[in-house]
């Protein structure tokens, strides 16, 4: 078992620090990218002592595979922030302060492997491993929530990666939980093995999104204002300008097809038809019921429409259909499409054929 052991280890080491040395090449590093870069030095550090621990058992490698697993989170934690575009604080810092305070005081400690310890040290991974996913599951939906406001840039589905990250922490709490009930029956080595899987796996996926969207894209992001989320309480706005405004901004779309633009937004719209992005904002989503995202994706979506019943006229194929309609990738105008019609575009169109 240990033979495997540092094989899958050493895979996880040298993949972690070849995605590193990947993001360290892009020629204009973000913050994001050191902050992954370091993420992923982390991970290599700690297979690499998993390696080390099962060839010549050291005391102080031992504290720090233990405790080492306190980064993962925090590191998740404001590489979200940073890739979403939120301001990182220094308040961010105190998050690595518990795997400072665990390796300090674990190092006093007599027995380390002592059965009372390994427990006392588990729980408070396990929380962290709860606390850190969940919490960015609901700051990541309020996030995309607020982007569909502003933007009607379909790459933000690509942040949904995201999630996949969040519950492959989720399931380590699992594993840990297994871990913690079992490997006193069962013996420790299979489940060191499956821990190393786990990272390994993390790290993996995390790369590949990492680098997929990480080096090729960087979204056009807003900060979210405290008073905007209190859904116009205090608007200013009469009902006569009200109905004025959903007026102008219907005329806009029947009488332009600048939404067809793929970096079409908010702004953009505002500056077209001359009201104010705020009230903007309140008519699309309180008086519309609706957002600026899937309103402006709406229109695209039934702009394509328009092009495949005229078939003679399509000369280009779905994925060039979708481009034209001002999406920036073929997965994110199929996805519209299916969503507003129920049907993906390639099914649709063989209905119309056959009528």
């Amino acid at each position: 078992m240990s033979n495997v052991l540092i094989i899958v280890s050493g895979i996880g080491a040298i993949q972690s620090t070849l995605f590193a040395l990947l993001v360290s090449n892009k020629k204009q590093k973000q913050r994001s990218d050191w902050i992954l870069i370091s993420w992923f030095l982390t991970f290599s550090t700690h297979l690499s002592l998993g390696i080390i621990h099962t060839i010549t058992p050291i005391t102080f490698i031992d504290i720090l595979i233990m405790t080492i697993s306190f980064l993962h989170g925090p590191f998740f934690l404001i590489y979200t922030k940073s890739i979403i575009g939120s301001t990182i604080t220094k308040k961010d810092i105190w998050h690595f302060i518990p795997f400072l305070l665990f390796t300090i005081a674990w190092v006093y400690v007599h027995d380390i492997h002592n059965t009372t310890w390994e427990i006392a040290i588990l729980i408070p991974k396990l929380i962290s491993l709860i606390l850190y996913p969940l919490y960015i599951f609901f700051w990541f939906q309020k996030k995309i929530r607020f982007f569909k406001t502003k933007t009607a840039d379909t790459t933000i589905l690509e942040f949904l990666w995201i999630k996949t990250i969040a519950l492959l922490f989720l399931i380590s709490i699992l594993l840990g939980l297994f871990r913690l009930s079992t490997e006193l029956i069962v013996g420790v080595s299979y489940f060191e093995l499956m821990d190393v899987l786990r990272y390994v796996l993390l790290v993996t996926v995390l790369g590949f999104y990492g680098l997929r969207y990480g080096m090729v894209y960087k979204p056009e992001l807003y900060p979210i204002p405290s008073t905007e989320e209190k859904k116009y309480k205090n608007s200013p706005l009469q009902q006569e300008e009200i109905t004025e405004f959903k007026e102008r901004i219907n005329h806009f779309f029947q009488q332009n097809d600048d939404y067809l633009d793929a970096d079409f937004s908010l702004p953009v719209l505002s500056k077209s038809i001359q009201i104010p992005k705020h009230h903007l904002s309140q008519i699309i989503n309180s008086e519309m019921n609706t957002t600026f995202y899937d309103l402006v994706n709406s229109k695209r979506v039934e702009y394509a429409i328009q092009r495949i019943k005229k078939q003679n006229e399509l000369n280009i194929t779905l994925e060039g259909l979708g481009y034209e309609s001002g999406f920036n990738s073929k997965s994110a105008f199929f996805y519209h499409f299916k969503k507003h019609t129920g049907k993906t575009p390639g099914q649709f169109r063989k209905e119309i054929s056959a009528d």
